[in-house]
This record gives C-alpha cells, structure tokens and sequence, in this order.
C-alpha cells in the first residue's frame, strides 16, 4: 500500500451528494477521484477544464448511422483489414 493521507472534508449532505453526480457525469468514478485530478493539477500548477461537452446529442440520423455502423462493425461487416504497424495503417488511410 502507498503512503498516503486523508482530508476529511465536512459537507452537508446534498452537496456531497450532488458533488459526486457531477464527478460521476464527468467520467470519475468518485468524487474522491475527482478532487484527486483537481489537488494535483492545482499542485502542479496546472489548469484543467472539467466541464461537459457541449456537442449535445446527436440528430436522429446521425445516431442511426453511428449505430448502424456499430452492428456491421460486430458482424465484420465494413471494417478494415488488420495492419502489423501504425505506418501501414496511415499508409492505408491516405490512400483513400
């Protein structure tokens, strides 16, 4: 186990709750792993942009193509051959 050390952090209810559903709708897993991004990049210095996209859902037909081509992709239907290394497969991608 590593060496580690815990904040308690007092908070009311509602808003531990409502802090981990943005967390969880932000991808973490908890909202322990959320704070852990946002104290290291604070540490570090850095600037981290956490907020949801804003593409929205996708329109009626492009949901239907994505999953139309999900289903052909599961019966191999339409996919590419396998390449043996990334320079084959940009080869392959700029001679379309």
């Amino acid at each position: 186990m590593s060496d580690t050390s815990t904040i308690h952090i007092p908070l009311e209810p509602t808003l531990r709750k409502d802090f981990t559903a943005k967390a969880k709708q932000l991808g973490f897993d908890s909202a322990q792993a959320y704070l852990r991004v946002i104290i290291k990049a604070a540490v570090d210095g850095r600037r981290i942009d956490l907020e949801i996209d804003d593409w929205g859902a996708p329109s009626d037909e492009a949901a239907e193509r994505l999953n139309k081509a999900a289903e052909e992709a599961k019966r191999g239907i339409n996919v590419s051959k396998q390449f043996d290394s990334s320079e084959e497969a940009l080869n392959h991608l700029h001679s379309l």
